[in-house]
This record gives structure tokens, sequence and C-alpha cells, in this order.
């Protein structure tokens, strides 16, 4: 059986915010330098030739390391989020879970960047955001 998580009053979420969103901007900034670089590799290994043949460049091993580093770094703050006790659910829009317990039992507090420094929605572990209710 897994350990109960921690769990958070809405106070205790509230004061984590303004720190989680700093580090959420942070993670977002990576998660596009990867799309980035993605892109970027992907346009350098198709390379058409004048013969109209397609000719495929393996990777540059500095662009692979630079991927590498900055994956790492995303990876970092991450784990730093979870260390919290703080459930990351989707980078890209900056949404987490807070634990918490509501008449006995774990739910989630809900937060998600672009949103006031406020916990202001809660779901059901299971109804994750589509079930979404105001506090």
């Amino acid at each position: 059986m897994d350990p109960q998580p921690r769990t958070f009053t809405r106070a205790e979420a509230e004061a984590l915010l303004p720190e989680v969103d700093r580090l959420l901007a942070e993670a977002h900034k990576f998660v596009e330098m990867l799309a980035a670089t993605e892109q970027e590799s992907q346009a350098a290994q198709w390379k058409p030739r004048a013969n109209g043949r397609v000719h495929v460049e393996p990777a540059t091993e500095v662009h692979d390391a630079g991927r590498r580093s900055v994956a790492r770094q995303l990876r970092l703050l991450i784990e730093r989020i979870q260390g919290m006790g703080i459930v990351v659910r989707d980078i890209g829009s900056g949404l987490i879970d807070f634990p918490s317990l509501r008449d006995g039992r774990i739910i989630n507090l809900c937060w998600r960047r672009g949103e006031p420094l406020e916990i202001r929605f809660w779901h059901e572990v299971e109804a994750g955001f589509a079930g979404r209710q105001p506090l």
C-alpha cells in the first residue's frame, strides 16, 4: 500500500504558490527550449540534395549534449516541486495539485499558472481537472 501523501491546508498551499509559480515558469522555459531544439534537430537531419534525394545527417554531439543538459535541468525542477509534496500534472499549462484532506478523505487543491496566487478550486482525486469545483 502506498504511503499517504503529504497533505496541505489551503493556507499552506497558498504560501508556496509564489515560489512554485517561479519554478513552473522556469520549467516552462526549459520545455520551450527542448521543443525548439527538437525542431532544429529534425530540420538539420533532413537535407535535400541536388539530385532530389534526402540525406539524413546524424544529430551533432554538441546539440545532443545541450538537449540533455536542458532535460536534466527540467527534471531537477520537477523533482524539486514534487519534493515539496506537490503533484505536477502538466508543465506546459503549469497545472499542479496539492493533496489535502476534506471530510476525512484525500482530495486535491488545484491550481494552474496564470490564476491568482490563491487556491480557488479543488477536485476529487479521480476526477482530475475536469472535475474542478470552486472552494
